[in-house]
């Protein structure tokens, strides 16, 4: 993760410094539609000039239209949008983590000592690109949102960037990107005293738990110094999200590298626009205005 931050900064960079005196940007179209996906692209090793095609197709399973029901994102192996990448990899290797994971031995739960298979990589590539796609991008938009909201807190980072990974954190339990999980109930499970059946649908609330005053005391109110042991916008324990390191990262570089070139920013209410989706929550555009 840390090799490619100078990438990712340097994708910011290419992003942001045209928007320099122009009086304003969108957090989604300028950035957040653009990182992730570019991000994703340095790690597997996707040549960038396919990396937008793949971020629309992934984008375009998520969202919802009008009447329609709601789509089940796939992040299985048919019809794969990444297999072409995977056999080039095999002949291609290179210093990217498709190739680390051709490569890589370990031992199953059958005790054999094999390698990954060709599924089993790709299950692991379109779950990372398409799970951390989308949420990073309304990650993103939730940084413009709420940092313009609390401009105070936005001073202290621009003065001290030492503040920003907790900020992020912050962000991830206020908002979380997905805020609704969904589980299929195997077997008979009693939850609090009441028996939920197998073959149940169980839908999980994290980002409800996120705001547990329980857990985290004045749970309504954002503030960056908050003490956070551990949030659920990433899941917990076996079902922890895969790809937290990397949306963390992008996470602070992209508030980082907006904080250097623009200390202040308002929302355009007028022209803002929540995202239709599926699964994830935030920002289909979020422009702001700029000092």
């Amino acid at each position: 993760m840390n090799a490619i931050v100078p990438k990712v900064r340097e994708f910011c960079a290419r992003s942001l410094d045209p928007l320099v005196g122009a009086g304003g940007l969108d957090f989604i179209a300028d950035l957040g539609a653009q990182m992730p996906m570019r991000t994703i692209g340095y790690l597997l090793g996707i040549p960038e000039d396919d990396q937008e095609a793949i971020r629309d197709q992934l984008d375009e399973g998520l969202r919802l239209e009008e009447g329609e029901a709601p789509k089940v994102p796939s992040f299985g192996t048919s019809g794969d949008l990444f297999a072409e990448y995977i056999d080039w990899r095999s002949d291609h290797p290179s210093d990217d983590l498709m190739t680390e994971m051709l490569n890589a031995e370990f031992e199953d739960e059958t005790g054999t000592v094999r390698c990954l298979t060709r599924d089993e990589i790709l299950l692991y590539v379109n779950l990372i690109a398409g799970a951390g796609n989308e949420t990073t991008t309304r990650l993103i938009g939730w940084a413009g949102k709420l940092f313009a909201e609390h401009p105070e807190q936005r001073r202290e980072l621009v003065d001290d960037r030492t503040l920003v990974p907790n900020a992020i954190e912050e962000l991830l339990r206020y908002e979380a990107p997905s805020p609704v999980q969904s589980r299929y109930v195997a077997r008979d499970v009693d939850v609090h005293g009441q028996t939920v059946a197998e073959g149940s649908v169980m839908v999980l609330l994290n980002g409800s738990a996120n705001r547990d005053e329980r857990r985290f005391p004045d749970a309504d109110r954002f503030d960056i110094h908050r003490v956070i042991s551990h949030h659920l916008s990433f899941g917990y324990g076996l079902h922890f999200c895969l790809g937290a390191a990397l949306a963390r990262l992008e996470g602070r570089v992209a508030l980082d590298e907006v904080l250097e070139r623009f200390p202040e920013w308002e929302v355009d209410w007028d022209h803002a626009k929540m995202a239709r989706t599926s699964t994830v929550r935030g920002w289909e555009s979020l422009p702001v205005h700029t000092a």
